[in-house]
């Protein structure tokens, strides 16, 4: 695809760096010099220095050809402008990304009159996956393929399925249901019939719904309500969580330290306690009944805050902890750290995008760990040259996986006397230096 990016920063760096993973021509258009050159210096993509709402600049880059444009400043407006031009232009998809809650709200309303094909949130993305954990303990992230009929889901083990001397191969999955990935440390891998699953990996299941809903008892102890939530930020996130707590009848304590921001959430929140402290103190902490606490969420802007105040929460007597970061390097260090799930913002506004970006003949479905593991589609078509031949005698590319076959409304989880028919859909696991290669064998 012929993809365009208005805005170099924290979000469009991240986006550029996984759409060139996924093979897309990206171009960068940024009006700091510096942050061109850093970009130049860093990715294999096209850049512009320029203001990513000038008509003139955009016609002249031809973004009338743009099969995509993304809008990520840092500027609400400008990202509104920038789209609704390169929709007028001619631009086949646009998106904007907001922050402001009047564009939220009213984001019907401006993709009717502007044009603009989707406005996202980021503070909106990141409380959504946040509440998703919370209510689903120890569930990742969830999506669905072919249809609805294949499920792939992330899951944190808490419960080791097998004796130390056993591995993967030991473990009685429910028929039509493999394990695709296993992440350890924030790194992710492909495993095979020899690896073990340890306590705090995160594993990928993919297979059909009923078989995977009966696989999760195998990695996972007694699941357990996250009641009583207590949230440190009264930020956007900070806010759009609790607001979404709110509904669900949780039990919700918005801790933050700015006098006004907290008379602010009090007028806008209707059944969240909100408590004016410092919660990177122990004894607030303590005074709040933290230990009693099922799940604690750090939701400022400052990643080292959020960190310190999730290991303290923990050491304190908390269930669980989530840290909001915004830079995904440091995500493996909150793992290691003991803190039981981190959540991107830049993820997160990559996997919405991600699934609007697609080929004729295959879908980028997912990226795991900021794109270390992709899930591809593929369609096959008669006459192609990998069908009817043994998957045993295919050579696939190093650190791939054929996860499943979906033959009509049938979901085959492949051994290797199974052979490609026309019309199948294929799902591949694979690791990101082998996706050109994945392409390539398909004929993509």
């Amino acid at each position: 695809m012929n993809i365009f990016i208005a805005g170099g920063g924290r979000v469009g760096f991240q986006l550029a760096r996984l759409l060139t993973i996924d093979n897309h021509d990206v171009t960068v258009i940024e009006s700091d010099q510096n942050q061109v050159d850093h970009i130049d210096y860093s990715l294999d993509v096209s850049t512009v220095c320029g203001r990513s709402q000038d008509v003139l600049l955009l016609q002249q880059l031809g973004v009338s050809e743009a099969d995509l444009f993304i809008a990520t400043t840092g500027a609400d407006e400008i990202n509104l402008i920038a789209a609704t031009t390169a929709k007028g232009l001619g631009a086949k998809t646009v998106v904007a990304r907001v922050e402001n809650r009047m564009y939220n709200e009213s984001d019907i309303l401006y993709e009717t009159i502007m044009g603009i094909d989707f406005i996202i949130s980021p503070q909106a993305l990141t409380a959504h996956e946040t509440v998703n954990y919370i209510q689903n303990p120890g569930m990742i992230g969830t999506e669905s393929f072919g249809h609805g009929r294949v499920q792939m889901l992330q899951i944190q083990v808490t419960k080791a399925p097998h004796s130390p001397d056993e591995s993967l191969k030991d473990i009685p999955l429910p028929e039509g249901v493999l394990i695709g990935v296993l992440s350890r440390d924030g790194k992710a891998s492909i495993p095979y019939g020899g690896s073990q699953i340890q306590t705090n990996d995160t594993v990928m299941l993919l297979g059909e719904k009923e078989g995977i809903k009966n696989a999760k008892h195998l990695f996972q102890g007694v699941e357990v309500r996250n009641q009583n939530v207590v949230i440190m930020g009264g930020s956007r996130t900070g806010l759009n969580l609790a607001q979404f707590l709110e509904k669900d009848d949780h039990n919700v304590t918005l801790i933050e330290w700015n006098m006004p921001r907290c008379n602010e959430l009090a007028s806008e929140l209707r059944k969240t306690k909100v408590v004016c402290r410092d919660a990177t103190s122990r004894m607030s902490l303590e005074q709040e009944n933290v230990d009693n606490t099922d799940i604690f969420v750090a939701a400022t802007h400052d990643d080292e805050r959020n960190i310190m105040a999730s290991v303290l929460a923990k050491e304190v007597g908390a269930k669980r902890t989530v840290a909001i970061v915004h830079q995904p390097d440091f995500a493996p260090l909150v793992r290691k750290l003991g803190i039981d799930h981190a959540v991107t913002p830049r993820s997160c506004i990559a996997n919405r995008v991600l699934k609007l970006t697609s080929q004729a003949h295959s879908q980028s479905l997912a990226m795991l760990e900021d794109g270390q593991i992709e899930v591809l589609e593929f369609k096959l078509k008669d006459e192609h040259p990998l069908l009817d031949t043994p998957i045993t005698e295919i050579k696939f590319p190093k650190r791939s996986l054929v996860g499943t076959i979906l033959r009509n409304d049938k979901v085959i989880i492949p051994s290797g006397n199974d052979t490609f028919q026309p019309g199948d859909t294929v799902i591949v696991i694979v690791n990101e230096k082998s996706i050109d290669a994945i392409r390539k064998l398909f004929q993509l």
